[in-house]
C-alpha cells in the first residue's frame, strides 16, 4: 500500500482508475477532455492532483442533478446515443403494455366522445328546460345565450393551447 507522502506528490493514472473503478484508458481520456494538467512526472509517467482529477473522473450524470437529470441524446457519443434510444423504446413498450402509456389516437377518440356528449347537452338543454320546466321563450333565449357563451369559452380554451397536429 502506498504511503500518504506518495499521494501528496500526485496520483498516477493507474491509481486514479483503480480508485474510481474505471479503465485506465477511460481515466486518461476524461482527464484529457477536461484539460486537467499533470501535477508532475513520476517514473516517466504523469501524476495528477486528486482534487483536480476527481471532478473529471466522476460520472457526470451522478455528479449532476441525479437520476432526474435531463439527458440530451444529441450530446451523447454514437454508441451511447444508440443505447439511449434502445432503452427509451423498451421503456415505452413496457409502459404501453402495463397501461401507463396510451396511444394518442385512443386518447383523442376518448376526448372526442366526451366533447360530443357535452355539446349534445348544451344543444338540448334549452329545449329540455322549456318542455320540463315550462320556461318562457325569453328565458329559453337567455339559457341558449349562456350555453353558447360557455361553449365558446370552452372552444377558446381548447384552441389557445399549442395542440399537436393529429396524424
Amino acid at each position: 500500500m502506498a504511503d500518504i507522502h506518495e499521494f501528496s506528490q500526485g496520483w498516477s493514472i493507474g491509481r486514479l482508475a483503480e480508485e474510481f473503478r474505471m479503465d485506465r484508458r477511460t481515466a486518461s481520456k476524461r482527464l484529457k477532455e477536461a484539460g486537467i494538467p499533470p501535477l508532475a512526472k513520476r517514473g516517466g509517467h504523469d501524476v495528477y492532483r486528486l482534487a483536480d482529477a476527481a471532478a473529471a473522473l466522476v460520472d457526470p450524470i451522478a455528479q449532476g442533478a441525479g437520476a432526474d437529470a435531463v439527458v440530451d441524446p444529441r450530446d451523447l457519443p454514437p454508441m451511447e446515443r444508440r443505447a439511449y434510444y434502445q432503452s427509451e423504446n423498451e421503456r415505452l413498450k413496457v409502459e404501453s403494455t402495463i397501461g401507463q402509456l396510451v396511444p394518442a389516437a385512443e386518447v383523442e377518440a376518448d376526448y372526442a366522445d366526451l366533447v360530443k356528449k357535452v355539446v349534445q347537452f348544451f344543444d338540448t338543454l334549452p329545449d329540455v328546460l322549456e318542455r320540463k320546466a315550462g320556461l318562457t321563450p325569453d328565458q329559453v333565449v337567455k339559457v341558449q345565450d349562456e350555453c353558447d357563451r360557455v361553449r365558446q369559452s370552452m372552444y377558446e380554451g381548447i384552441t389557445d393551447d399549442d395542440v399537436r397536429d393529429s396524424a
